[in-house]
């Protein structure tokens, strides 16, 4: 199997991975041919890539964060929180003990299948251009809690931490759409109400009493930055809860290496020095470390393309130097299929870079 760009794939590709909407529904199901109509379909719906399976990497396997039906339970529980969240009638009358308890046992069994795969080794994710929010959400979440895993925070600190991660977009409900997904750069009005959305995020959870503060703050907080550069108060440093440190770094990460309506997605290598880069300044160094330890940027399965002119597909993330993985060569310079696939170990052979990657 490996993860294609949907203007690379062939027809009749065999679909490797599920396609899930913004509620966890199974759009394409695992082993669907992929005709000529169904990927302009696919395209329409604003999906840049897919896994297939593929003769040269069938022996491939990519361990995801958490199993495709926890994963579809994550994605429709946060559509109905967040929809739920930011209804006027059920923010004034929900008992507040519900969200809690509608999310607890989710984010225990999140948090369980986590511990046991020790990292997050593979994290295959399809966006919808209309679905964007909630798996934004969900990736948000996973990768924080992978953090708080490295970080050895408690069952109650994490737990907190992963339901305030599910939610730390809720106030962009309340942004209008135009706004929301503007295909282009935002004016300086638009910029200043999109900045809105942590303060209302807040505003909404602070209805729900049940749910801890910390779990709000993230809400409030995820925007803030160490040196005092962010928003929506210009919190400096240890006044910027740790689970807002936390979703800052994991949120801003995510965000670069997806697809978006107004950019295309950062190289992951890119994004990863970016964090690297505003650790101990924007980012709290700590969780920087937390996130390098946490974190494969070039997951088992992703095709890459290397400045050799080779493509390839990567069979090994090692700890801590995961932008350098261990590569398959399958393609020439030329896009054809080389003679005998070989493998290319990215950390020896230093004068190779990747360039490009199909997500």
């Amino acid at each position: 199997m490996r993860w294609v760009a949907i203007r690379n794939v062939r027809a009749n590709s065999v679909l490797a991975q599920p396609i899930l909407d913004e509620r966890g529904r199974i759009l394409l199901a695992r082993g669907v041919l992929l005709s000529d109509n169904l990927l302009v379909k696919l395209r329409t719906l604003g999906i840049g890539s897919v896994c297939v399976e593929d003769a040269l990497t069938d022996d491939i396997v990519g361990k995801d964060f958490i199993s495709p039906h926890v994963r579809q339970q994550m994605l429709d529980a946060t559509y109905s929180s967040l929809n739920d969240l930011a209804s006027g009638t059920h923010v004034r009358y929900v008992r507040g003990a519900r969200l809690r308890q509608k999310l607890r046992p989710l984010v225990e069994e999140v948090i369980e299948e986590l511990r046991n795969l020790g990292g997050a080794e593979q994290f295959g994710t399809v966006y919808l251009s209309d679905g964007e929010l909630y798996h934004h959400s969900v990736n948000v979440a996973l990768f924080a809690l992978s953090v708080g895993l490295g970080m050895k925070l408690s069952a109650d600190q994490l737990l907190d931490l992963g339901i305030g991660a599910l939610l730390h977009d809720v106030g962009k409900m309340r942004i209008p759409e135009k706004v929301l997904k503007k295909p282009g750069r935002l004016t300086d009005a638009e910029y200043t109400e999109m900045k809105l959305h942590a303060q209302y995020g807040y505003e909404i959870l602070l209805n729900d009493h049940d749910l801890h503060g910390s779990a709000r703050l993230i809400s409030y907080e995820h925007h803030e930055r160490m040196d005092g550069t962010g928003y929506p108060r210009g919190l400096v440093g240890g006044d910027i809860h740790l689970f807002g440190r936390i979703t800052a770094v994991v949120d801003v990460y995510e965000a670069l290496t997806a697809n978006r309506v107004y950019r295309p997605a950062y190289l992951p290598h890119e994004a990863y020095e970016l964090i690297l880069g505003g650790g101990g300044t924007q980012f709290d160094a700590t969780v920087v470390d937390g996130f390098v330890d946490a974190i494969s940027i070039y997951p088992v399965g992703m095709t890459v393309e290397l400045s050799s002119g080779y493509r390839g597909v990567v069979i090994h993330s090692p700890r801590r130097q995961t932008q350098r993985p261990l590569v398959r060569v399958i393609e020439d310079d030329n896009g054809q299929p080389v003679s005998q696939p070989f493998e290319l170990d990215l950390s020896r052979e230093l004068t190779v870079q990747i360039i490009g990657c199909e997500i």
